[in-house]
């Protein structure tokens, strides 16, 4: 097993830009779960400033693609619904691996109306027999005609939570969604890959079209870390 790197203080600092991975706002809370097979990401990278759009990926190369998007690292905050069944720090373990996690979104995720504030919680479980941790960003593409690696919110520090088998915890990602002004992402699947991993899990988008701001210095869409519910 690959020990947890934590990065340097100067990169908690950094929003993420690898291929799948999220910056800075305020969050709600958190619609029936969705997912699909788990795929490999690219290790993390250097994050950018607010995030990265690319083509997307063809039908061949969604769920089961051998090269997903995104991976990540540590940092930030978020929102709601969704508990932690285990405490940071709760007992050694190893990092906790995307084979090992289940996934689901959180009932009551989503923006309540066009154009505003939504967020969508994301629950990790651990089926593994034995207890494991996880701590930092996940990384979290939105992907549609293009995709979206969406950018890190890092006004808090990410804690480490040990999980133990059984237990859950969860992120948040807080998006903007698409009110008529300015470029419309609308998202079919949310490529989702834990802290330290490299394979994704990739979940159904359900939510509203999102109003794509890759380019902003701070965007209205950004992923919370681990445990920042």
């Amino acid at each position: 097993m690959r020990r947890l790197r934590v990065p340097a203080l100067s990169a908690v600092a950094l929003v993420c830009g690898l291929a799948l991975t999220g910056c800075s706002g305020a969050t709600t809370t958190g619609s029936a779960s969705g997912s699909s097979t788990d795929s490999a990401a690219a290790p993390s990278g250097t994050p950018s400033a607010s995030g990265s759009v690319s083509a997307s990926p063809s039908a061949s190369s969604s769920a089961d693609a051998s090269a997903s998007p995104s991976a990540s690292a540590s940092g930030g905050s978020s929102s709601s619904s969704g508990s932690d069944d285990a405490g940071a720090g709760a007992g050694a373990g190893q990092p906790c691996r995307t084979a090992g996690l289940g996934f689901e979104i959180a009932p009551g995720s989503g923006a309540q109306a066009v154009g505003e504030e939504g967020a969508v919680v994301v629950r990790l479980t651990n089926k593994s027999g034995t207890p494991c941790t996880l701590k930092g960003y996940p990384g979290v593409d939105l992907v549609g005609a293009s995709t979206w690696s969406l950018p890190r919110q890092t006004s808090q520090k990410p804690r480490l939570v040990t999980l133990k088998p059984g237990a859950r915890t969860a992120f948040t990602v807080t998006y903007q969604s698409y009110g008529g002004d300015g470029v419309e992402l609308t998202p079919r699947t949310m490529v989702v890959t834990p802290p330290g991993e490299t394979r994704a899990k990739t979940l159904t988008w359900t939510f509203s079209p999102v109003l794509l701001q890759d380019g902003a210095t701070h965007p209205g869409s950004y992923v919370g870390p681990v445990g920042g519910n």
